[in-house]
């Protein structure tokens, strides 16, 4: 009699098995896996990356990351949100609707009951005392040339910056509790766009008189924004925590329960921390995107956003070597902006030698400034000799002020090694943190800096007025030519549009040309990754900052899978261009698929060869 004898499976006979069971699961998932609906309240928190900000009163911020979060915690009398093709518009936010114009005179009806984060009234004259706190020289806004005579020009507001008037001579007063009127110079087209920046957002003078410089903390704190500060640990590795308003007075009112906003410069750090699960939603560096790309998950949760941001080696013009138009020059026509791109940045960025970014009215493009000062080394070294300087000789050690980040100190150290090996100088590279970083520069204490800037509202005077013009309030490289003053002058207070906008290109032609303070490199695109079940994040290169869609984070939410075949859920639809949810999933359904199919090939391969 014939015992039953039990063989152990092979591995090729595991594998198969393995392989089909794998199968099977792709099967149900494709089947079932359809749906997604709105995660329990409980689940509604998220971690999200930011650089470290510097202030938290929206009438001192002055960088991205700052601006990131006074969006979250207040909002002004209009707010700029996308369209449906990919441009910006201003729509009433604390305002019932468009101002009442009478020649000069703009009057704006705000929304009736509306309420501070305490329960206070919010009304005309906290508008009032925070535009007006904007142009008081003691806040030393760095903004408030945008509410000056180089941009919307509210009367008085200068005078009373520059010591030579008094707060009563602002052109803005609270008629009555929801009507402010505020009086220009001249009519201004771009009206309610300014009045959507942090620069005009209101304020509460009880709040500030009380608490002073510490008004801003999660204790003392009053907001009108979707959000408000419950926590801060302030500096790199601190982090903030936002709550939800319960005063919000605009939809939709905010789905996550909570932000957790960790300040982190060290981007590698950051894609880490995003890899290990510690954040839903970073900032990512160009050197990790060949990584992103062939990793089918992370793949699924990049999101690249062109940006409406210039970067340019920034030059301190009353350095007395770089005040010599020919030493900025052959600066310029050394640095082969393709190759650093390249090299630094993966292709990530476009290279320019343009200032006014693409997508703006008025783009002129490289082809305008690439012969002039675009990269030709034998021309950088001319430029050079006829500076004084042959050869590099006699030249003095300048000083390169960089972010210490892998992708600042690579794009650094290109810059130092093209200068040395073209013109025979030596540039000494300095890298510091985001805060020193900040103080150099607004210190005006810096040689080169590299350095940018991203467009607040998507006009071109946003990206000229105040940083080209004699003592502009973000004119930090001393950049002051008579013929740029001139130009931006008259375009201030030009009412034909298409003229503005052609006196705007002659600023920056003569900005570029002359290098006054800027050769510009390339423009930068936003590179994020972001978890896909993170909804509602609709990016907008025009007015994001710091974060994708930070321009509505009250849209943000959490979704989870569920099962069943179900229709398309609306998270598909406000995730906008960053794929979501079911390209994860079939990126996971086509793996497994691969891994059925691969390990039936081998099982079948084994059984073949005995």
């Amino acid at each position: 009699m014939n015992a039953f004898r039990f063989f152990p499976p092979s591995r090729s006979v595991l594998l198969l098995v393995l392989g089909q069971a794998a199968a099977v699961l792709t099967i149900w998932m494709i089947a079932t896996v359809w749906g997604a609906a709105q995660a329990a309240p409980d689940q509604q928190e998220i971690v999200v990356q930011s650089g470290v900000p510097q202030s938290f009163d929206p009438h001192r911020v002055n960088f991205e990351q700052d601006v990131a979060i006074a969006r979250m915690l207040w909002r002004g009398l209009y707010q700029l949100e996308a369209t449906p093709d990919g441009g910006v518009q201003a729509v009433p936010a604390m305002a019932a609707g468009a101002p009442s114009v009478n020649g000069n005179v703009y009057t704006v009806t705000l929304k009736t009951e509306l309420k501070w984060s305490d329960n206070q009234p919010l009304t005309a004259a906290d508008f009032e005392y925070g535009i007006k706190r904007a142009c008081d020289p003691v806040v030393a806004n760095p903004f408030q040339y945008v509410l000056g005579e180089s941009a919307l020009n509210i009367v008085g507001c200068d005078a009373y910056f520059n010591g030579q008037g008094s707060r009563d001579d602002v052109g803005v007063s609270a008629v009555n509790a929801t009507t402010l009127q505020i009086t220009l110079v001249a009519p201004k087209p771009t009206f309610t766009t300014i009045m959507s920046l942090w620069v005009a957002f209101p304020a509460r003078q009880d709040v500030i008189e009380e608490f002073g410089d510490q008004w801003t903390d999660p204790a003392n704190i009053v907001v009108n924004g979707p959000f408000t500060l419950t926590g801060l640990t302030p500096g790199a590795g601190g982090q903030a925590i936002l709550e939800p308003n319960p005063e919000w007075a605009l939809e939709p009112e905010p789905t996550l329960r909570q932000i957790t906003i960790k300040f982190i410069d060290d981007l590698e750090a950051a894609f880490d921390a995003f890899e290990d699960g510690e954040l839903d939603m970073t900032n990512v560096p160009a050197s990790k995107i060949a990584e992103i790309q062939v990793n089918p998950i992370l793949n699924s949760q990049f999101l690249k956003v062109g940006a409406s941001r210039i970067w340019a080696v920034e030059m301190q013009m009353e350095d007395p070597v770089l005040s010599i138009y020919n030493v900025r020059l052959a600066l310029s026509r050394a640095i082969d902006r393709e190759t650093l791109v390249q090299a630094a940045y993966n292709d990530a960025y476009q290279p320019a030698t343009y200032w006014l970014v693409q997508g703006l009215p008025g783009f002129q493009g490289n082809a305008a400034f690439e012969n002039i000062i675009g990269y030709n080394a034998g021309a950088a070294q001319t430029a050079l000799a006829d500076a004084g300087y042959p050869n590099g000789e006699g030249f003095p050690t300048l000083t390169l002020t960089v972010l210490d980040r892998d992708d600042r100190i690579a794009e650094g150290t290109f810059l130092h090694n093209a200068w040395e090996n073209i013109l025979g100088i030596n540039v000494d590279i300095e890298a510091v943190d985001a805060q020193a970083r900040s103080q150099i520069f607004t210190s005006e204490n810096f040689d080169l800096f590299p350095g940018g800037w991203q467009n607040d509202y998507p006009d071109p005077e946003n990206s000229l007025i105040g940083l080209f013009d004699t003592d502009g309030g973000n004119n930090q490289y001393n950049c002051s030519d008579p013929d740029i003053d001139a130009k931006l002058s008259a375009a201030a207070t030009e009412t034909n549009n298409a003229t503005r906008i052609g006196l705007l290109q002659d600023a920056e032609t003569l900005i570029v040309t002359r290098l006054c303070g800027v050769a510009p490199v390339y423009q930068t695109a936003y590179l994020y990754l972001v978890k896909f079940n993170i909804g509602g994040v609709r990016p907008n290169g025009q007015i994001d900052a710091a974060m994708p869609g930070g321009w509505c984070p009250e849209c943000w939410y959490v979704y989870v899978a569920v099962g069943g075949i179900a229709e398309l859920p609306e998270v598909a639809e406000t995730s906008d261009s960053r794929p979501g949810l079911y390209t994860a999933l079939a990126g996971v359904a086509a793996a497994a698929l691969v891994a059925a199919a691969a390990s039936a090939w081998y099982a079948r391969r084994r059984w073949a060869a005995r």
